[in-house]
């Protein structure tokens, strides 16, 4: 977490399972539960972008680039974890046009 960002408070309900899973979390890192809270929360939204983008990927609606902006990981990094996942790699023309367009303007 970046901690010159806006901080913002939500409050929430939790079942006893996941709340002793919580505490569990900060007395193994030492660490205050509303801490411990905030990295779960972090790890699980990362989780959540990565689970978002291979879908967007695997249905066609995003291209490879797209996917990993999305997931908050580079390229090369979203390549290995689609490989890994076995979603083949498709990569047309128009892609690689889009793709450069997004990174090195409308001019190239």
């Amino acid at each position: 977490m970046v901690d010159d960002l806006p901080v913002k408070t939500l409050s929430a309900r939790f079942s006893d399972e996941l709340y002793k899973a919580i505490l569990e979390y900060a007395k193994e890192k030492g660490i205050p539960k509303t801490r411990a809270l905030r990295e779960l929360t972090e790890e699980g939204v990362k989780k959540w972008r990565l689970g978002k983008a291979l879908t967007l990927y695997r249905e066609g609606r995003v291209t490879l680039w797209k996917a990993s902006r999305i997931a908050g990981i580079p390229l090369s990094k979203m390549i290995e974890i689609a490989a890994s996942e076995k979603i083949p790699i498709h990569y047309r023309r128009e892609d690689l046009e889009k793709d450069f367009k997004s990174v090195f303007g409308e001019n190239v």
